[in-house]
């Protein structure tokens, strides 16, 4: 008799490592199917398959990871309510997600964050929404944590250009714009030349260029921005292929450099700093972005701390992903006073 297929509760999408997911056995299939359809428990399934409890444990991460098994919780209730009111209160947010902080390899905080951010957009996607979508490896994860996606008459615009060293880890904004218009059944449409350039003169035929002048004037004009923040310590991550040297970046820094968003360096009042390599950017600027109903930002971890508190007091980001640990930092270390409240509201 053939066996039905394994159950799939429904749940979170693979993450981006499904593609090293461990392949599908016999035995993962039994105790998947044990455990979580009929309800065993860990012993009494360990018993039947007259394996150990520590190597059942193991075959059932393994089939979440192959995708057989999908967990899903049907509540919007946040299990950090409190935390995410009072950093929202403190930092003058729209609203605030927090996510636990990972305990692995910044893959795995960056994929906590990603959920976060894809959760928010399911909420807020209709018809005729416009996202811009930034350079962002973070920003990049989340369309491979959608967990339903409606379909939606929406529109997915590049709000800065690429990496020349590309690849689906740079966090290219081209992979996250096609993949998030596929998602939702929308349109994606990209600004094709680098983040940065050689010179501010390249920088300017580029931005006079009628397809990239379009590109740059829909991402203006979205209603929600999704975008990572770069800090102080990102110097090698954001130098693959970038037109961006050590010398140059020595010189950001003593202009007094907190972080970037979409290659635009802001200083600790989350103001873009007057720099030869602001000017050689293609994208958004800060006053253009900030224009933008809702900003989210995707950020966590020490090294984002200083560049988030800055955004934060320059009125950048109106809706903030970041993990527990972070928003605790931020709360103790923000002024209030110091904050420029900008509550932004989808239209």
């Amino acid at each position: 008799m053939t066996q039905p297929r394994a159950p799939e509760s429904s749940s979170a999408p693979l993450s981006p490592a499904t593609a090293r997911a461990p392949s599908v056995s016999s035995l993962m299939a039994r105790a998947a199917r044990l455990h979580y359809e009929f309800s065993l428990t860990h012993q009494q399934t360990a018993a039947v398959l007259g394996v150990s409890r520590i190597k059942l444990t193991r075959l059932l991460k393994q089939a979440r990871q192959a995708g057989i098994v999908r967990i899903t919780v049907l509540t919007d209730v946040s299990p950090f309510a409190e935390l995410e009111e009072r950093l929202a209160s403190v930092a003058g947010l729209r609203e605030a997600i927090v996510v636990p902080a990972a305990s692995g390899r910044d893959g795995s905080a960056r994929s906590m964050l990603a959920r976060g951010a894809a959760s928010y957009l399911e909420r807020v996607m209709r018809d005729g929404l416009v996202v811009a979508v930034g350079l962002s490896r973070t920003i990049a994860e989340v369309p491979s944590w959608l967990g339903n996606p409606r379909p939606a008459r929406a529109s997915f615009v590049s709000l800065a250009g690429a990496l020349r060293a590309g690849g689906q880890g740079s966090g290219n904004p081209y992979q996250a714009t096609d993949a998030l218009a596929a998602a939702f059944g929308g349109t994606a449409e990209h600004l094709h030349a680098p983040v940065i350039v050689q010179s501010h003169e390249a920088a300017q035929v580029l931005r006079a260029d009628p397809a990239i002048a379009r590109t740059l004037e829909r991402a203006a004009a979205a209603d929600v921005a999704l975008v990572g923040v770069g800090g102080r310590d990102d110097r090698i991550e954001f130098n693959q292929g970038a037109q961006l040297r050590p010398d140059e970046w020595e010189s950001l820094l003593a202009k007094g450099m907190a972080g970037d968003i979409g290659g635009r360096f802001f200083d600790a009042a989350g103001v873009e700093i007057e720099h030869d390599m602001n000017r050689r950017v293609t994208g958004l600027g800060l006053d253009e972005f900030r224009r933008i109903p809702v900003r989210l930002v995707a950020a966590s971890g020490p090294s984002k701390i200083e560049a988030l508190a800055a955004a934060l007091r320059g009125g950048l980001i109106t809706v903030l992903v970041t993990d527990v640990t972070t928003a605790q930092a931020l709360i103790e270390g923000i002024q209030p006073s110091h904050v420029r409240r900008s509550n932004g509201q989808l239209a």
